[in-house]
């Protein structure tokens, strides 16, 4: 079966990078949304499994691009104890206002949390503390991961930010190829 993980993309070639490493590193083909190449339609593939961490805009529109819809890394099995393991600090989403993901971030029962484009918001968060430890709760290299690094270093320079992002920590490709079984189980054609 080939597996065609999709994602939004972007300008950015760090980006791009870290997802292509990605994919190569956990046997799985690789599309994109929008700005970077393969677009979805130039990938063929048995299962399209949108990646995103939560839902939201982008989540939605790549369900509706792929045909396919697959739970966000939110509601993955065993993500909590996941992040947990690389905690303790304070763990940074990208944030959209959709309530499911409002709701999944706060079922993670994580001690800190911030994000940066919703309340509360990251830039607030580090005028009022500064962090031991930064989790940028991202998938791969790219603008939004470092607009947290910047933001972080300019705010708190002490603080410990984990590098590198999720795609690029052997741990979350080892907890990926554990999902994969339940995550192929869990996407459903939606057209």
């Amino acid at each position: 079966m080939k597996i065609v993980i999709v994602l939004h993309g972007s300008r950015d070639p760090n980006y791009v990078n870290s997802v292509r490493r990605f994919a190569e590193n956990v046997g799985v083909d690789y599309a994109f949304v929008s700005y970077s190449k393969p677009s979805i339609n130039e990938v063929v593939g048995d299962l399209y499994i949108p990646l995103f961490i939560g839902y939201g805009k982008d989540y939605e529109r790549a369900v509706d691009i792929a045909g396919f819809e697959a739970p966000p890394l939110l509601k993955w099995p065993g993500i909590r104890d996941f992040l947990l393991s690389l905690g303790p600090g304070l763990y940074v989403f990208h944030g959209d206002n959709d309530q499911r993901f409002i709701e999944n971030v706060g079922d993670l029962n994580l001690y800190d949390v911030a994000f940066l484009k919703i309340e509360p918001t990251l830039r607030s968060y580090l005028a009022n503390h500064c962090p031991n430890r930064v989790i940028p709760v991202v998938l791969t290299q790219g603008m939004i991961y470092k607009e947290i690094l910047t933001m972080v270093k300019n705010s708190c320079p002490n603080a410990e930010v984990l590098r590198p992002p999720l795609f690029e920590l052997q741990r979350f490709m080892n907890y990926f190829r554990d999902s994969l079984p339940w995550l192929i189980q869990s996407t459903r054609r939606v057209r």
